[in-house]
């Protein structure tokens, strides 16, 4: 076997950027896996040995650092036991290796099918199957079809361990079988990049799509990246790009000299208080505000959703499982309270979420959140979900208060850019509370640390720091709408905290 040893993987990395497979072979110590990265491997690996249960009596091919004893082995499984599904069957060929999810046997030969934990077929899922097949059927493997196998978001989990239904397996033979006239072709382009030296390829989308590269920050560093004015025209909130292209094609970059006649009013505020460099906030919110009554509940919600249901009534992908809450009562002005929910057990956290937080919150007084469309969606499933607190829980949807439109409508500082999205709004009116001091900073992280504290293999040291980390961030998300609040109304007292 001559030139270097290919796979899949590199096959599909040669794709993306020739460069990038150069730099995994020539140069790996510059390889930077982002977490984005390593979360999607975690997905993967627990989607595969959910797909795998589904085949009773399935073998498993392991030795995966001893190529010779996976080939043997998917040999041996083959021969000896071919009604048996396969996991991981690994072959070979002209120096190619690939290893398949699935090999499901039929009268008519295997059905082969790749598990991914996406919601449909994407572009590159056809060449990765395409590179299986061409394999598969250089060592004379009958398949009777070639299958993407992935997560199907209708399939409800009943909470009984059983995942029949969880993966659509989407028939790709006709896309597929016109394609494996290229492998050989990949293989010599992808074995000419090896044997070269380092590619000349300038930076562009490839660096993104379909992955983020590994590479990305070895192949730009000592770029300068463009300079842009300090309020460019993506501070215009809700500007269409038609209209955004139609002004950079008459010169006009800074949306500080943009005509009034392309803006609406909002995005001439916009224009007025960048040019003026001073914040402006008018004096219908304090009216809205002062007429509600105390007490005054501010509450947030932190929400987890699985590729692989773990709970009765969830789906994949979309439902939302509300797991944190955190809310600061101000009984009057000024005097705060605080009360939390965190479950990071495991379980089933709805029933105690929507328990706890209808003891919390009480009968009455106005409830603030920041975008009611989440907060009352994530209420109203809670109601479906648990008939006999579906009033209790409703009722809190009626108390609700929005201020994300409040703020919107009278507040804007020309840090913003455009944007009245609570972080956005936070450093204007209350550089004190900050984010980027805490362990989880945000919403992807408060689901990121979810995920890894209820995995087995998370120490419990690590679990401390993160169960600590989602109580500090979901507490200061609510008393950042406790500031905002005053901020609006122009109370500038100090917090007195209850305990």
């Amino acid at each position: 076997m001559a030139g270097h040893g290919l796979s899949k993987s590199r096959i599909a990395a040669w794709r993306q950027c020739p460069k990038r497979l150069w730099l995994q072979i020539h140069r790996p110590e510059l390889l930077e896996v982002s977490t984005a990265s390593e979360r999607g491997f975690q997905i993967g690996y627990e989607v595969g040995a959910i797909a795998q249960g589904l085949f009773p009596n399935g073998i498993l091919i392991k030795d995966d650092d001893n190529l010779s004893a996976a080939l043997a082995a998917t040999k041996a499984a083959i021969n000896e036991n071919p009604e048996l599904p396969i996991f991981e069957a690994t072959f070979q060929h002209d120096g190619l290796l690939v290893r398949s999810d699935l090999l499901i046997p039929t009268v008519d030969g295997y059905r082969m099918a790749e598990v991914k934990s996406s919601a449909s077929v994407k572009p590159y899922h056809i060449d990765d199957c395409a590179i299986q097949v061409w394999v598969l059927k250089q060592n004379n493997i009958e398949l009777s079809s070639i299958e993407l196998a992935h997560i199907d978001t209708s399939f409800e989990y009943q909470g009984d361990g059983n995942y029949q239904g969880l993966f659509h397996h989407e028939k790709l033979d006709d896309k597929i079988l016109p394609l494996l006239e290229s492998i050989p072709n990949w293989i010599t382009e992808a074995r000419n990049t090896l044997a070269g030296d380092e590619p000349s390829i300038e930076v562009g989308a490839q660096c993104d799509e379909p992955f983020e590269c590994p590479f990305k920050a070895y192949c730009t560093r000592g770029m300068v990246a463009p300079v842009k004015p300090e309020f460019s025209l993506d501070v215009m909130y809700r500007m269409q790009t038609t209209v955004k292209d139609e002004l950079l094609r008459k010169g006009f970059d800074d949306a500080r000299l943009i005509p009034p006649e392309y803006l609406n009013d909002i995005q001439q505020w916009i224009q007025r208080v960048s040019q003026t460099g001073t914040a402006e906030l008018l004096p219908q919110a304090a009216k809205i505000l002062d007429d509600l009554p105390y007490p005054r509940y501010y509450l947030d919600f932190e929400t987890i959703t699985l590729a692989v249901p773990r709970w009765a009534k969830t789906r994949p992908y979309s439902t939302q499982v509300p797991f944190q809450w955190s809310c600061h009562i101000e009984t009057s002005q000024g005097q705060l309270q605080h009360e939390m929910f965190l479950s990071v057990t495991g379980e089933d956290p709805r029933r105690a979420c929507a328990e706890t937080m209808i003891a919390t919150l009480g009968n009455n007084g106005p409830v603030f959140v920041y975008y009611q469309s989440f907060e009352k969606s994530r209420i109203a499933e809670l109601a479906k979900l648990f008939p006999d607190l579906s009033d209790a829980l409703l009722a809190i949807n009626q108390r609700i208060v929005d201020l994300l439109p409040i703020t919107r409508a009278n507040y804007y500082h020309p840090e913003m850019k455009g944007s009245w999205s609570i972080k956005a709004v936070l450093p204007t009116i209350a550089p004190d509370l900050d984010y980027t001091r805490l362990v989880v900073g945000g919403g992807e992280d408060a689901q990121e640390a979810y995920r890894e504290i209820v995995h087995p293999d998370t120490p419990c040291e690590r679990k401390q720091v993160l169960t600590e980390g989602l109580r500090e961030y979901c507490t200061l998300d609510t008393l950042a709408m406790v500031r905002l609040v005053w901020f609006l109304q122009g109370y500038q007292q100090p917090i007195q905290q209850q305990s």
